[in-house]
């Protein structure tokens, strides 16, 4: 290693060593905060790849563009389909497929597409017209390409499309634009007819994807150009071994021009050596690029894209097309620039002052070695620094576990949030089916029989009879709403309750007192409580509420017999058990979990609207117990709950 590359090492390691240092001293938290605040709202972008978006060059622009849609404060949200064109096979497919992902999309709130890849872009210019109002734009593909065959077309070796001009194409089917690579083969063929003036065959190589079957008839197209020259084609449809016996029986004064060799016959990737071995066996060929494919492992260089990533300018497009700023909407081809292999420049024997001017000349086994150097850079870093990152491993271990309680917080929000919402929407659905009958029922019976109380011709005590009906039904009624109003006062928190000592053996008393009237002839009402007194503090309202549904619920399906209303003292627990019993029809055990959820009826014939014991339930729940139906009892219905013991 050279004495100025050594001390450009250590220069390099001491500036490491002591920002790494600063940044422990003073740790940063970066937070990112999306600008928008509700993209959905306003409209869709649509980002369309040709391939799976989560490879590296896809991802990073989708990572670049949501930053500048971001801070262009352009209010639409983004979304991305992935064609799937992996096989040039399929390419009869791709027209059907994006046409498939547009079908998905509503076209008023469709405010932009973006076309990620050469197959993707040439699907979409194939489509023949799109909206005017609609801008969309291409990236990762050229100025160049082909039509695409028709469904019915088999892809084979055989098809041999010709060139089109894309920007062309896609004026004419609506506004477009966007950052597209220009392949620029004259000046390739300038350039190596410049190097090598007594060149009369030029040799192109060309893998199985769009972008070399579409290079490849850009070539050709150019090649009509210099009759004086003559093209042989050597396509990777027809598999590697041909490849390599067309480079074998290449003639003297042949030149050899890369498109791109990334996919074989039979659609599998090359391994990245592949291009260094299909020309081991020609050193002396000479060999240019005219996408930058090769350089570095064969190729001398080339006249290549100075490839970019696009996300800003395509951002920058849209935010000014809704800016009503004019020809916001626009291409913006690639520059080119001359690139050279320093190691083939000298392997070829081929001077500098020989290049065109402004050329770049790597030198790529230097580039290699730095890149080495920086694995040993980052080794030596972590060494320095590792003392120094024991000292705040604990702070690190105590941020982190702060994040996760966050994160799993958050988490747990967002379920409960998604629960809640979906029991709403259940809980509306259940109310529009259930009180579009019981709210029906006691109106049709006030109505009608508030009508017979006009007729004169009835007698007073039938009169007396339908006033009674009237009178029952508008209580039903009442219920039915107060109902109503109560779960939903207690789902939202809206009830307070007041805690006060009061005795529960009075409240029992008054709450029988209070349900004798529902009670059936033969149905008695047993209370024996095991004290004369207890002082509880508790919502003697709310605790009433909870018992008076309760006993009203056990005297709907009581036809004979007994309903006890009972309680237990648990000093150990700290709680009392209130439990109602009744020798009616009882409830199925698989139902015994459901008889708590609103809108449950156990029989759909008795009158009632299935909110009672939810809102036992919520009440319940609301003083810090729980309630339960007694599976053990067999004689018919033991509904249990306890209340806490508040000192």
């Amino acid at each position: 290693m050279s004495v100025r590359r050594l001390n450009k090492l250590k220069f390099i390691v001491g500036c490491a060593t002591a920002a790494l240092f600063v940044s422990l001293l003073f740790p940063i938290g970066i937070a990112a905060k999306n600008s928008l605040d509700s993209p959905g709202d306003q409209g869709t972008i649509l980002i369309i790849a040709s391939y799976n978006p989560d490879t590296r060059r896809m991802s990073s622009f989708i990572s670049d563009f949501e930053h500048k849609i971001a801070n262009e404060n352009v209010p639409f949200e983004i979304l991305i389909e992935d064609l799937g064109c992996k096989s040039v096979a399929e390419a009869n497919l791709w027209k059907d497929r994006l046409i498939s992902v547009l079908e998905r999309y509503d076209r008023n709130r469709l405010k932009a597409v973006i076309l990620l890849g050469q197959e993707a872009w040439a699907s979409f210019v194939s489509l023949g017209s799109f909206p005017q109002d609609i801008p969309f734009f291409g990236c990762y593909a050229s100025t160049n390409g082909i039509p695409l065959p028709d469904r019915n077309h088999p892809v084979t070796d055989k098809w041999m499309p010709e060139s089109v001009d894309m920007i062309r194409q896609a004026d004419s089917i609506g506004n477009g634009g966007g950052s597209l690579n220009r392949y620029d083969i004259a000046k390739n063929i300038d350039l190596i007819r410049s190097l090598y003036p007594n060149v009369d065959n030029i040799a192109f190589l060309s893998d199985n994807t769009y972008g070399g079957i579409s290079l490849q008839a850009l070539v050709k197209q150019e090649m009509s150009s210099h009759p004086d020259l003559t093209l042989t084609l050597i396509d990777g449809r027809n598999g590697e071994k041909k490849a390599y016996a067309a480079i074998e029986r290449l003639p003297r004064k042949s030149v050899l021009l890369i498109g791109t060799w990334r996919v074989g016959q039979d659609g599998q990737y090359f391994m990245d050596n592949s291009l260094k071995t299909l020309l081991a066996d020609q050193p002396h060929l000479p060999v240019f690029s005219v996408s930058g494919s090769g350089i570095g492992s064969g190729a001398i260089g080339g006249y290549i894209p100075k490839y970019e990533n696009g996300a800003s300018e395509i951002a920058g497009q849209i935010a000014d097309f809704y800016k009503k700023k004019p020809r916001a909407v626009h291409f913006d081809p690639t520059e080119n620039e001359y690139r050279f292999d320093l190691q083939k420049l000298k392997e070829f024997g081929i001077a500098e002052y020989k290049l065109p001017s402004g050329s770049i000349v790597v030198d790529t086994v230097e580039a290699r070695l730095q890149k080495y150097e920086s694995y040993i850079l980052i080794l030596i870093v972590i060494f320095i620094v590792l003392s120094l990152f024991i000292a705040f491993l604990y702070y690190l271990y105590y941020r982190n576990k702060k994040l996760k309680i966050s994160l799993e917080n958050r988490g747990r929000e967002l379920i409960a949030a998604k629960e809640k919402a979906e029991e709403s929407d259940m809980l509306k659905s259940a109310f529009l089916a259930n009180m579009s009958h019981e709210i029906r029922t006691p109106l049709n019976a006030i109505v009608g029989f508030s009508a017979l109380l006009g007729d004169e011709s009835i007698s007073e005590e039938d009169r007396n009879v339908y006033m009674g009906i009237v009178n029952q039904n508008s209580d039903l009624l009442l219920t039915l709403i107060g109902d109503i109003l109560d779960i939903s006062r207690l789902e939202t928190g809206k009830i307070s309750f007041t805690l006060h000592p009061e005795n529960i053996v009075a409240i029992c008393q008054q709450v029988i007192s209070t349900t004798a009237h529902g009670r059936k002839k033969g149905v008695e009402c047993v209370f024996n409580p095991p004290v004369e007194s207890f002082i509880l503090k508790t919502d003697s309202q709310r605790l009433s509420q909870v018992l008076i549904n309760l006993l009203t619920n056990a005297s709907k399906f009581t036809e004979k017999g007994t309903i006890a209303l009972a309680f237990e003292i648990q000093k150990e627990q700290r709680r009392i058990l209130f439990s109602v019993s009744d020798t009616g029809c009882g409830i199925p055990r698989e139902r015994q979990e459901r008889v708590f959820n609103r809108f449950e009826k156990l029989n759909e014939f008795k009158q009632g609207t299935g909110l009672g014991l939810a809102i036992c339930k919520q009440i319940v729940l609301r003083f810090g117990g729980n309630i339960w139906i007694d599976p053990e009892y067999t004689e018919g219905a033991r509904f249990v709950f306890s209340h806490p013991i508040v000192p």
